[in-house]
């Protein structure tokens, strides 16, 4: 149950906190007192969308939090299991807090048990806590798409929707996968030509990592010998030949021998020819280290033209194919390779593909069978129950049916004749299957109503009327109450469109529902708030300039006086007050006998 609800800035609440009965708790209030805002409370909670305009002005933040009892075993401790989210235990039940803000630019946080959580997780926890119906229901109860969900919960065994429901998934995962290898088998079987072509260029060349960097490091190397080699080539070809294309030491030589020649007329010119003499000599002493180192610096000019030829094949292949560097031409080499082989094996994959989606396709096929059968058996529970409670909700004479078509669906155009007779028999096979198989099963469902003896079953969309579809819905609800794993049910003027004795039974099934579940309803008939445990008034007021809503707990004399103006509008006269206890008393009365245990009801709004 929620026990406690708190709300802190949010729209017209500055801060509220309310304290909930175990049992029906009944709101209600002027139109515009702020009713819906404990309903968009409710909501942040449940995981709904929240925005920046639910702050409250002036409000940096909004928060509201809920404090819940659950019962030990409960499938929301499966939830807090699965997160790591801590609950204590005591006396047989468990506490959770949830908390929820969102701030003046609209980003919202959630806390379950002080633990930060995401809003999917928050979403999951509330559905196993809290069941909420409104207005918005009644119309999604026009919705045949959502008739089948209606069904489903009147099944037995809920686990074959929940098998058919991954068979299906699983289905259209194949489906999807098959698809897409056949499209991309028909896109690169028209680039065939071209991928073989640069494939077998590929395989040519032959490129690997190591020949690229032995081509380029002798590329490089080359360089830097022909750099050399020309160098000393040209030193010794000055040494060699010198200008007049002699040997240069020759000249000091020549030189050295004259002055020599002349050293007897002049003894000083001695030196001069021992200087030209050594001069030539070193001159002959570097010659033959130029030579000497000219001959170790060999270079095989052949494999140097072969490498840098290499090298331009690489250079060019990269600029073909778009790759930085001989990684990505490897890469390329391999996808193209792929592509080939993929084209190569397509039709044993393609044929083995739709092998597994016939298997699928069968298997999914007796599951729809063995939902299909449920479905008819819990039709008859469905008008059963449901005739029952409209039977007191005072439609009679109504008559409900479930109608259920055979669905048919088209798949995705899928031509699998490039692959083989034998694909397009298996591709058949499965198709006729799939066609007939939807989400929800292989039939659509859809509620038809008669509401009065000797009418036509039509759809409920053609012929309810707002109060018919209040009472249908409520009929639905109370029908599926015994199977029902909420603990609580909150109903947002689910009573719209009904009135007098219709309404005196809407309170009553609403209190029936209370002894299995805490039940919240907004409503704005004396006659439901006549059968409340707890009654509640939302008011507003104006303070300080601005407009502020607000929430109170009825005492008896309160509850009664507010039923009355329920009762006769504004102005709550004596006969109007007797009126409303006489209604209490008999909600009282009623509620005993159809507990069949003499209990009178809780009536925390009858305390004084």
């Amino acid at each position: 149950m929620l026990t406690q609800l708190n709300i802190q800035g949010l729209a017209i609440i500055d801060s509220l906190s309310i304290d909930f009965s175990h049992g029906f708790n009944v709101i209600t209030g002027e139109t515009g007192a702020g009713k819906s805002i404990l309903i968009k409370a409710l909501g942040l909670l449940l995981g709904a969308k929240a925005s920046a305009e639910t702050v409250r002005r002036g409000r940096e933040a909004a928060s509201v939090s809920g404090l819940f009892e659950a019962p030990i075993g409960h499938r929301c401790s499966e939830v807090l299991d699965r997160y790591g989210i801590p609950a204590e235990p005591a006396a047989g039940s468990f506490t959770i807090l949830v908390r929820r803000t969102v701030n003046n630019k609209g980003r919202s946080l959630a806390w379950i048990n002080d633990v930060p959580v995401t809003i999917a997780v928050l979403k999951e926890l509330a559905c196993s806590l809290i069941d909420v119906f409104g207005q918005h229901e009644n119309l999604r109860l026009l919705d045949p798409v959502q008739h089948m969900n209606y069904v489903d919960q009147f099944l037995k065994d809920k686990s074959l929707v929940r098998r058919y429901g991954a068979e299906y998934a699983a289905c259209q995962e194949a489906l999807y996968e098959l698809t897409a290898m056949v499209d991309d088998f028909r896109t690169k079987r028209r680039d065939a030509d071209y991928l073989a072509y640069r494939c077998d260029e590929l395989r040519k060349f032959a490129p690997a990592k190591e020949d690229f960097d032995n081509v380029q490091g002798l590329c490089q190397r080359g360089s830097h010998l022909l750099t050399l080699v020309t160098g000393l080539e040209q030193v010794q070809g000055s040494l060699d030949q010198g200008a007049e294309g002699e040997a240069l030491s020759r000249t000091f030589w020549e030189v050295s021998r004259v002055l020599a020649r002349l050293e007897a007329v002049s003894p000083a010119l001695k030196q001069l020819a021992d200087d030209a003499g050594e001069i030539a000599s070193r001159i002959d002493d570097l010659s033959f280290s130029v030579g000497k180192e000219l001959s170790r610096t060999e270079i095989d000019e052949g494999d140097l033209e072969a490498a840098q030829e290499r090298l331009a094949g690489y250079q060019e292949l990269f600029r073909k194919l778009a790759v930085p560097d001989v990684d990505g031409l490897l890469a390329e080499r391999d996808r193209l390779e792929s592509e080939l082989g993929f084209l190569e094996s397509a039709a044993v994959e393609v044929a083995s593909r739709l092998e597994s989606l016939g298997a699928r396709a069968a298997t999914l096929t007796a599951e729809a069978a063995k939902l299909s059968k449920a479905r008819r058996k819990a039709k008859d529970a469905v008008k059963a129950r449901i005739e029952a409670e409209l039977q007191e909700l005072a439609m009679p004479g109504a008559v409900i049916d479930v109608e259920f078509t055979t669905h048919v669906r088209s798949l995705p155009a899928l031509d699998v004749a490039l692959f083989g007779e034998g694909a397009q028999v298996l591709w058949a096979r499965a198709a006729e299957q799939l066609a007939g198989l939807g989400e929800q099963g292989a039939e659509k469902a859809q509620f038809l109503l008669a509401a009065n003896p000797g009418e036509s079953m039509l759809p409920l969309q053609k012929i309810a009327s707002g109060g018919e579809i209040s009472r249908v819905m409520l009929a639905l609800k109370k029908a599926l109450a015994a199977g029902a794993d909420t603990c609580i049910l909150v109903f947002d003027e689910i009573d719209t469109g009904i009135s007098g004795r219709v309404a005196d039974v809407v309170g009553r099934k609403m209190q029936e529902l209370a002894t299995s579940f805490q039940v919240i309803c907004i409503s704005h008939l004396a006659q439901v708030a006549a059968y409340a445990d707890a009654h509640f008034l939302v008011h507003k007021f104006g303070r300080d300039q601005r407009t502020e809503s607000t929430i109170t707990c009825l005492a008896k004399a309160q509850s009664e006086a507010e039923i009355a103006r329920l009762l006769s509008g504004a102005e709550v006269t004596p006969s109007s007050l007797e009126n409303a206890r006489a209604l209490i008393v008999k909600a009282r009365a009623k509620a005993s006998r159809a507990a069949g245990t003499g209990r009178e009801p809780r009536n925390v709004a009858a305390t004084p």
